[in-house]
């Protein structure tokens, strides 16, 4: 039995009390950490809420977000303990850019009046272009993107772009991104040189896992790469060769991922009120 499927009988058994004498009919959604798709086929990510804690459990929190609305979280992914009866907004995970924008463009400015947003498919991705590269809705910002000119970094970085993990909920770029990384640079050296020059990909990361400096490059003659982890705490760095493309993900995040970018972000609004206490008769 799935998640979601455990956390719909837990609602079916608290939600009566909930609603309404003249609602029938209810609507609710969930954050749970799964995989979901909406209508167009693509993964599904919450909007941002906001409502009254109704009903906590061991395992889940109930939040009745409107008349006959509620949302479903897990415990486990909420980013601070929560009480019933709190007034609460929760902001869910969404893919961003290494900017800090998100991925679909609904923080991005109009133009024109027009702003456009991405309902499905929507792609984090490096800030480099090429010459036939596609960057959808980031084409606005390429003349601020770095040029690649050497063939294999332009693999690894197309790699680290579509590589599913995490279930699909994201991609491998996504746990850069995610554990929160800044100081984008590359090394980009003619294809000829790529042999005494190795393509790379370095940036600093900020994670409970690990703080400092990430590099990912390839190895031209093995036809493999490494990740070199350096701490900023001085301590030595922990290089991982002979890594294959498809093991790159697992690597990153068995390396620098905390698990915090799932957590939903609680906004406090209004705490519950605090409860009397009675007055106890005294003793004749």
């Amino acid at each position: 039995m799935s998640l979601k499927q455990q956390a719909e009988i837990w609602l079916r058994t608290v939600v009566s009390k909930h609603l309404g004498s003249n609602i029938r009919r209810y609507k609710w959604s969930s954050y749970l950490g799964e995989v979901s798709h909406n209508s167009l086929g693509g993964i599904s990510f919450l909007p941002p809420c906001e409502g009254k804690v109704a009903e906590v459990s061991d395992e889940f929190t109930l939040v009745k977000t409107a008349a006959s609305c509620f949302c479903v979280v897990s415990n486990a992914l909420l980013g601070q303990p929560v009480a019933e009866g709190d007034k609460i907004g929760l902001t869910f995970y969404k893919p961003k850019r290494f900017d800090g924008t998100k991925a679909d463009g609904s923080d991005d400015p109009s133009e024109c009046g027009v702003r456009t947003v991405m309902l499905t498919g929507a792609a984090s991705l490096f800030p480099v272009k090429w010459e036939g590269r596609y960057l959808g809705i980031n084409d606005r910002f390429a003349d601020a993107y770095t040029e690649i000119r050497n063939p294999y970094l332009r693999d690894l970085i197309t790699q680290l772009e579509r590589m599913p993990v995490s279930n699909g909920l994201r991609a491998v770029v996504n746990v850069l991104i995610d554990a929160n990384a800044t100081g984008l640079t590359f090394n980009d050296p003619a294809e000829s040189e790529s042999a005494s020059s190795p393509p790379a990909i370095r940036m600093s990361v900020s994670t409970e896992k690990h703080k400092g400096q990430v590099e990912i490059s390839y190895d031209r003659a093995m036809d493999v790469y490494a990740v070199r982890l350096t701490p900023d705490s001085g301590s030595g760095p922990l290089v991982l060769e002979n890594v294959y493309f498809n093991q790159l993900g697992e690597v990153l995040i068995d390396g620098i991922d905390d698990g915090r970018w799932m957590l939903a972000a609680v906004a406090m609004i209004k705490p519950a009120p605090k409860k009397r206490k009675l007055a106890q008769p005294e003793e004749a």
